[in-house]
């Protein structure tokens, strides 16, 4: 038996050997048939410009589009990195006229007007890189090694650190990893504070404390349930655990009262089990502490937020009895992936927190005393500065402006843009706290008025037609209700914690 059985033994290693190479030359054959595919494709920049992918440099590629708001608001962040020296090119691909795209011409007229210098955005009108790349979704990025080798596709937004990590050879968890411990060896041991917040589903509120500056570490867990080491199904069947995220921080950078102020931001507080869409106890909100100190914070904290509003604040606020960590799955959740589910706006942790007790208003006697004629009458009777008469209209020096009356700072020259309508004009407050609205139906008009928060006085009013890109808001405010200033003085005015807000 055994004479019969070797040969035939000895025929399979020597067809499965000969089926090994065959395979191999075919994927090779399909690696270099792609390469050459890729370098034979011509694309053109916005000026009409030839562009043709070179074998001898690594390329990033980012595909976009006008109309994903995912891929607008990762542009400013683009910007910076393909004005770096870095050892791969920055490269990015609309397809005009495919998928709702704009026009080349119409295209070209709307980003220019964006203001971006460093971004090459090259246009490919027979979209034949969708096929190459497969892409189903925008954004999408593409990392290409030298020798055109494309080693990996990622749909969604990726940051500049996670994209120089690809071109130095290192996996993007481990990255992520190495630079948590970095972090957490670089800062004195005494600064280093925790504190556990639930604030809705987990996977939003760890990338938004992940992303303030001062916070060294954002943990995804389950805290306060009755029992050690569930899992997520449990969590979901009410086991009594919150969804809760472990901040590490570094306190002489970010204080306890700060983060919670950024807590505020993305909760409502007045919701029993249910923050967004989510419901479940394992929803609910709660700051748990370790220490008598943190929970006094904590205390005078919600007290000072009770004030905004009419319903009782229903944060649960107790001493931290468990916390486990949750499922690997779960962790950095939205930097794997990208367009996933979110409940809070990840933008407010670039926000500026401002202290509004650090700005009280002055007596009305000290305010006429203070101000001119115009920017009395302006900010404490909602007059109206006439248009195109004010220096601040075209003013496009770096600085913040603020409350003329206070000194609390309401808006940042990186937000400013002219608008043409003859008074100052910004997409955006620097934070979302320091502006307050109210309907003005003076003149025969319907309008929203904006006031500043600490000093109660009239800046102007909001309206819907502001750039697209920005948000779509333009605030129109009158100069004479603000103060300007420079961003070489911000330090010496006492306003030098603004500056990363500027530039």
């Amino acid at each position: 038996m055994k004479k019969f059985i070797l040969p035939l033994i000895l025929i399979f290693l020597i067809g499965t050997f000969v089926f090994a190479k065959m395979l191999n030359r075919n994927v090779n054959k399909e690696t270099e048939a792609e390469k050459d595919l890729l370098e034979s494709i011509q694309l053109v920049d916005m000026d009409g410009n030839d562009y043709t992918f070179s074998r001898g440099k690594n390329i990033y590629i980012k595909f976009w589009a006008s109309w994903c708001p995912t891929c607008l608001a990762g542009l400013e962040e683009l910007d910076r990195l393909a004005g770096e020296n870095n050892n791969f090119e920055v490269i990015t691909v609309v397809f005009p006229g495919i998928n709702g795209e704009k026009n080349p011409a119409k295209f070209k007229e709307w980003y220019e007007s964006l203001g971006y210098k460093n971004i090459k955005v090259l246009y490919d009108t027979e979209g034949k890189l969708l096929q190459i790349f497969k892409i189903r979704a925008l954004p999408t990025s593409a990392i290409i090694y030298k020798d055109l080798k494309i080693d990996n596709v990622i749909v969604g937004h990726i940051s500049n650190g996670q994209i120089k990590d690809y071109y130095e050879g290192k996996g993007e968890n481990e990255v992520m990893e190495e630079n948590k411990k970095t972090t957490v060896n670089n800062v004195n041991k005494e600064n280093i504070k925790e504190i556990y917040l639930a604030g809705g589903c987990f996977w939003g509120v760890e990338e938004y404390f992940a992303r303030i500056d001062g916070v060294i570490d954002s943990v995804s867990g389950y805290a306060n349930g009755s029992f050690d080491n569930p899992s997520y199904e449990n969590v979901c069947n009410n086991s009594g655990h919150a969804e809760t995220v472990h901040i590490t921080y570094d306190s002489s950078k970010v204080s306890l009262d700060t983060l919670l102020k950024y807590y505020f931001r993305i909760i409502d507080p007045t919701s029993v089990n249910k923050q967004g869409n989510d419901r479940g106890v394992q929803y609910r909100t709660g700051i748990y502490y370790q220490n008598d100190e943190d929970r006094q914070v904590a205390i005078n904290a919600i007290k000072e937020e009770q004030k905004k509003y009419s319903r009782p604040i229903v944060i649960e606020v107790e001493k931290l009895k468990r916390f486990d960590k949750a499922e690997e799955y779960h962790q950095d959740y939205l930097k794997k992936n990208p367009n996933g589910y979110c409940h809070i706006n990840l933008n407010k942790a670039s926000e500026a927190i401002i202290d509004e007790k650090k700005y009280q208003k002055p007596s009305d006697e000290v305010l006429k005393e203070k101000l001119t004629d115009l920017e009395y009458q302006v900010t404490q009777n909602a007059a109206t500065e006439r248009a195109f008469t004010h220096e601040y209209d075209k003013k496009q020096e770096d600085g913040i402006y603020v409350d003329i009356t206070t000194g609390e700072p309401l808006f940042s020259s990186k937000d400013k843009y002219d608008a043409g309508c003859g008074w100052p004009s910004f997409t955006k407050p620097i934070a979302t706290e320091v502006i307050n609205y109210k309907q003005d139906n003076s003149h025969g008009m319907n309008r929203v008025e904006v006031r500043s928060r600490a000093g109660e006085a009239h800046l102007g009013h909001v309206f819907e037609d502001g750039p697209r890109a920005e948000g779509g808001l333009r605030y129109c405010i009158n100069g004479a209700s603000l103060r300007f200033i420079p961003y070489d003085k911000m330090d010496e005015e006492g306003y030098g914690e603004f500056k990363k807000y500027v530039k």
